[in-house]
């Protein structure tokens, strides 16, 4: 995945956000970030007290707090638990019901993401041969209620398009099918993006990809992850040349940039640019870089950042610099 600098590098670490964020999101879009109806939230609020929202001269509003909650309450009674008799629980004791069912389950070996089918890939693949766009929508916004934004990134969405990639090379499937479910994941994870960014985090992110470098899947979907995670995000897109890359780094107040890297990011006119973006980077604003391209270019990024091998790896530089891992 991406990268993150070494603990001995120098320059100004992030700091935590010690205040709660503001109550921002209505309940449609809770509705849709959760699975969870809007009769079914309002009843869950009124007789069991599962989140108290705040209120604006539009209605009620949730903060980051409320969904995460509510995303828990979800899968619990997912579960088959009553929603009056899990109501009452912390939230560390819902993600332990939730471990234990898991656990439970299947043996450990074999389990899947909390929450996740094992159909999703054949409901996935189905709706690809179809052409049905919308299916996939559905199917993909579905699998976002029940995972963990990693888990969806990791054990769904990246396999899948690795999947695809496959199959079109090998002849499988058309170009026409790759590109729709290119078009389809790309348009959803900006939506989920677009969803959760905070204009008011301390702590900011700067994702890109550099010049040459087309592919943008992985790096809108560590965009995505870092807003789940409560951070500040501003996401350039890909192929961006290294200089204008740089001069966005100070106005935008970022922290950190993250470079995404596929293993066709090669030539010496990349290598070029990859060494502008590691020399003239502003001292105090971390690197983090990663993709399958990211290892092949780690003695170019040196010890500037190193490379982040999955988004396991960089989910904990996230939370190293004040993100809320879940």
């Amino acid at each position: 995945m991406l990268c993150g600098m070494s603990p001995s590098t120098k320059g100004r670490r992030p700091t935590k956000p010690t205040a709660d964020p503001p109550a921002r999101f209505p309940i449609r879009a809770v509705s849709k970030m959760t699975g969870i109806a809007i009769d079914t939230l309002r009843a869950w609020e009124r007789r069991y007290g599962a989140v108290t929202p705040g209120r604006d001269d539009r209605g009620r509003m949730y903060s980051d707090a409320d969904v995460a909650r509510l995303r828990l309450l979800r899968r619990v009674v997912d579960q088959g638990h009553g929603i009056g008799r899990v109501v009452g629980l912390s939230n560390s004791q819902l993600q332990h019901l939730v471990a234990t069912a898991t656990t439970d389950a299947v043996p450990a070996a074999a389990q899947a993401p909390a929450g996740a089918g094992s159909s999703e890939p054949a409901v996935l693949e189905a709706a690809l041969r179809r052409y049905d766009a919308a299916g996939i929508d559905q199917e993909i916004a579905r699998l976002a209620t029940v995972l963990r934004p990693l888990d969806l990134l990791q054990s769904v969405l990246m396999p899948l398009l690795a999947q695809v990639g496959d199959d079109w090379h090998t002849g499988r499937i058309g170009v026409a099918h790759e590109h729709l479910m290119s078009s389809a994941i790309r348009h959803l994870l900006g939506s989920f993006l677009r969803l959760q960014t905070r204009r008011d985090a301390p702590t900011r992110l700067l994702f890109a990809t550099p010049s040459g470098e087309r592919h943008e899947i992985g790096t809108l979907g560590a965009a995505m992850l870092a807003a789940s995670d409560g951070l500040g995000v501003a996401y350039l897109g890909p192929d961006l040349p290294a200089r204008e890359m740089i001069d966005s780094v100070t106005p935008a107040g970022a922290h950190v940039l993250v470079l995404g890297l596929t293993a066709a990011s090669t030539g010496r006119a990349f290598e070029r640019e990859l060494r502008t973006i590691v020399r003239d980077l502003p001292k105090g604003v971390e690197l983090w870089a990663g993709g399958r391209g990211a290892e092949h270019h780690a003695s170019i990024i040196g010890p500037r950042g190193l490379v982040l091998p999955d988004f396991g790896a960089y989910q904990r530089e996230l939370v190293r610099i004040g993100g809320r891992a879940g």
